[in-house]
């Protein structure tokens, strides 16, 4: 069991409602028992006054208690302190009044007595050990919520900053041999992938961003790619105005525009065309990315991060598996992401 303070009496207006239940009291033993106002007063004080005391001595308790056979224990305990706090009452009653017809009402009455204030240990106990229960049900239930909650987030954080490392290399490596050759654009592109990494950091911050904010973080990513294959690289990118508003989680479309540079191009010496394209259907924002695709003409399966991460991310925040779908069909690998409006 849980410290006292987590039952029942320490939730409840304890005093408040004894004294309605001692005037409840008083009032039956005037009206049905013909009592007189003082006697059936002087009585409902000292038998409820004792009852509320045996019920704060068995709250006391109770915390003490272990928890198997709790019930059968505390059936014992109400037993007992229904006894002696109705037998105190009848002798401390006894000393006070000396009026015969009160008295031989007392004895009489005290089997109906102690039978009531059992009935009420009882089921004041047993009010207390279930609301003690229910509490622990639900602080546990509470803790288990927070650490999926923390293990989510941890988990969101580690795939919104996870950075495909070839992205990276290749950059360094493009990078190494422009300063040699094109050290003017060499020096460009350190700013470029500069702000594209202090971007990215920012985003990691800032989970939610409006659509227009991450084409505009594109745009950097693609100036570097851009560095990296001239003239081969085109990407053109239509946004509805209406969807460019729409919330949509940081960095998601990155790792879907690089897995399209990345098997678009591949094997080819061509120009290659991507499209990026997004509409808003109803509340959902539908976002398509189209690139060539040769099975001919394609890298060894890699790591399949960005696809399977970004799936991922999606369960996380949306619980759905079906916000990512991708087709092929004639040369042309489509994938098409729906970005339900912010949970």
């Amino acid at each position: 069991m849980t410290a006292s303070k987590t039952l029942l009496v320490s939730r409840l207006p304890f005093a408040g409602v004894m004294v309605v239940w001692t005037v409840a009291y008083a009032t039956g033993l005037y009206y049905f028992y013909g009592l007189e106002i003082q006697l059936a007063a002087m009585d409902s004080f000292f038998f409820n006054l004792l009852t509320a005391t045996a019920i704060v001595l068995m709250n006391l308790i109770s915390a003490y208690l272990p928890r198997t056979g709790i019930f059968q224990m505390s059936m014992g305990i109400a037993l007992v302190f229904a006894f002696l706090s109705q037998w105190l009452g009848q002798q401390a009653l006894a000393q006070l009044i000396t009026d015969s017809d009160y008295l031989t009402f007392l004895d009489q009455s005290m089997p109906v007595r102690w039978t009531l204030g059992f009935v009420i240990l009882m089921a004041v106990s047993s009010a207390a050990i279930y609301y003690a229960r229910w509490r622990e049900l639900a602080e546990e239930q509470t803790r288990h919520t927070d650490t999926r909650l923390v293990a989510r987030e941890a988990e969101l954080r580690k795939l919104q900053l996870q950075l495909q490392p070839h992205f990276l290399f290749n950059s360094l490596n493009s990078l190494n041999a422009l300063i040699v050759t094109k050290p003017d654009q060499a020096q460009k592109m350190v700013q470029q992938l500069s702000d594209f990494l202090r971007l990215t950091i920012h985003r990691a911050d800032a989970p939610w961003i409006t659509l227009a904010d991450e084409l505009a973080y594109l745009e950097t990513y693609l100036a570097i790619e851009k560095v990296r294959f001239g003239h081969r690289l085109e990407v053109n990118m239509d946004a509805e105005e209406t969807a460019k508003n729409n919330v949509i989680p940081a960095l998601v479309l990155q790792p879907l525009l690089e897995n399209a540079i990345k098997f678009g191009l591949y094997g080819t010496i061509g120009k290659t065309t991507i499209l990026l394209s997004a509409t808003l259907i109803e509340k959902d924002l539908q976002i398509e990315i189209t690139n060539p695709f040769d099975k001919e003409m394609q890298p060894a399966a890699g790591s399949g991060f960005g696809l399977t991460g970004l799936q991922r991310r999606l369960y996380l925040l949306y619980a759905r598996n079906d916000l990512l779908q991708t087709t092929l069909s004639d040369n042309t690998f489509t994938v098409k992401l729906v970005i339900p409006p912010q949970p």
